[in-house]
């Protein structure tokens, strides 16, 4: 029996090997210093990366290898593929440990078995890929590049963001943790320039040429492979990569400004805060705290009732539930940021039983306050950002809120989002009532499903430069 499973092991191995194939791309003068063993996308063929391939090593002079595979093996084939693959390289002069990279879903792949202690891998490259929610970088079993571009529309900047966050963390605890799991971001760069592909669905279009998109990933993979291979030049290596690093952090900066108001280790929703005041409209000063805390979705229905005391000053009780899209695979082609804010708020009568001096306006419907979002969103947005967003034309409009008649009908409510090629549209579920909780405390509301201002930023950002493709979809929605 085991001389069987020995003789059908040996027939699978040689099956597989035969079905690997690559490309090596390298100088026939010279023995390489580095070399880069490629993984393509599932959809992509390997021979779409030759011309990244060429221009790495030419602008390498000389000193950079690249095999690339022509077709992405899964997890199960990897490790005969790199076995073939690294055999391939040595046969060609490289003699040290190698770089395995790969683009898009191929990183999945990749990172899996990068995972795995290895003496023949210096480092893992995720072209347009990140290690998915789990996994840590400071933890990784070698050193890792995370590089994309701010207009890739597969691999979405907003889901960079959350890498970049968990690795200015690890910065702040040891600064040189950005050289051994940089993560960089790409201004004008997209998903397809990787693989010199033009009109990937759901893409965005570039704003820097091929050529221009070839030296930017050169130069960040380049100055990683010398500083993590402790290679010549090591200072300018870690320049440039400092340099990414502070890039990348302007070009983030506002998208993270704007996640942390709901999202944020304080649990409490900013936005609902700010929702809340537009509904009191105090026109003059009062003496008031707003509160917030956000629940989860087992959190029971008790999160309705609004609490007051009256001492020396006024506090109103708010609560939020934030809804994502249901993501389990960690897919950076979907949306990143909430579908809504589900939040319980008080209305202005109750404020106005509580405090008799104080003048007020019109309270905002939901419909005010998710126009409000838009406009603090954008104004958050870089200038680069609005100017694509302006020339998108593809703004999003607003229908008329729907009122619910119970809280239960409103609770089971869900914020429309719209997608179509005009743009988005946002419908939101209002519930008001005037009738005290059976606790005698005092109970009026005004309930919203809220459009999260990073929701809307992830639009200006991205969808809506993509809004002639299909956007009726699941895969945006």
């Amino acid at each position: 029996m085991n001389i069987l499973c020995l003789a059908a092991l040996s027939f699978l191995q040689l099956h597989l090997c035969s079905a690997v194939s690559m490309n090596i791309f390298k100088s026939y003068g010279t023995a390489p210093e580095y070399a880069i063993i490629l993984i393509p996308a599932k959809d992509i063929p390997g021979s779409s990366y030759k011309p990244l391939a060429d221009a790495l090593v030419k602008q390498s002079n000389q000193t950079l290898m690249v095999v690339v595979l022509d077709d992405q093996p899964n997890i199960l084939q990897m490790p005969i593929a790199f076995a073939k693959a690294l055999n391939t390289v040595i046969v060609n002069g490289h003699t040290g440990k190698v770089f395995l990279a790969a683009h898009g879903d191929g990183g999945q792949v990749v990172a899996a078995f990068g995972s795995l202690p290895s003496r023949y891998i210096e480092g893992i490259v995720l072209f347009s890929s990140y290690l998915i929610r789990g996994s840590r970088l400071n933890a990784y079993t070698h050193p890792i590049l995370t590089i994309s571009g701010d207009l890739d529309g597969i691999t979405r900047i907003t889901r960079i963001v959350d890498t970049f966050e968990e690795l200015q963390g690890d910065v702040a605890q040891k600064p040189n943790q950005k050289f051994r799991s940089p993560v960089i971001v790409m201004k004008g760069v997209n998903y397809g320039q990787f693989a010199s592909k033009a009109n990937i669905t759901y893409d965005l279009n570039p704003e820097v040429s091929q050529t221009d998109a070839f030296g930017i990933i050169f130069n960040y993979t380049y100055a990683f492979m010398v500083v993590t291979q402790n290679g010549p030049n090591i200072a300018a290596a870690k320049a440039v990569l400092e340099k990414g690093y502070i890039n990348t952090e302007t070009l983030l900066q506002p998208l993270s400004e704007v996640k942390a108001l709901d999202q944020n280790l304080e649990q409490v929703s900013h936005w609902t805060i700010t929702a809340q005041q537009l509904i009191i409209n105090s026109i003059t000063p009062i003496s008031v705290e707003f509160v917030n805390h956000e629940i989860t979705e087992a959190s029971k229905r008790q999160h309705h009732k609004h609490n007051f005391r009256v001492l020396d000053d006024l506090k109103i009780n708010s609560t939020t539930k934030i809804v994502f899209t249901n993501n389990p695979a960690d897919e950076g082609i979907l949306p990143q940021s909430p579908t809504q804010l589900t939040a319980t708020m008080t209305s202005q009568d109750a404020v106005k039983k509580l405090t008799t001096s104080s003048q007020f306006g019109n309270p905002s419907t939901c419909q005010d306050i998710n126009q409000e979002a838009v406009n603090f969103a954008y104004s958050k947005s870089s200038s680069t950002a609005q100017r694509r967003y302006q020339t998108a034309m593809a703004p999003i409009m607003f229908m008329n809120d729907v009122n619910a008649s119970t809280f239960d009908q409103w609770n089971k409510a869900s914020l429309q989002l719209i997608y179509n090629n005009t743009g988005l549209f946002v419908g939101a579920t209002r519930f008001r009532t005037n009738k005290p909780n059976s606790d005698q405390s005092i109970g009026e509301q005004d309930d919203c499903t809220l459009l999260s201002p990073y929701r809307a930023m992830e639009w200006i950002y991205i969808d809506a430069l993509r809004y002639t493709k299909p956007q009726i979809t699941k895969r945006i929605s």
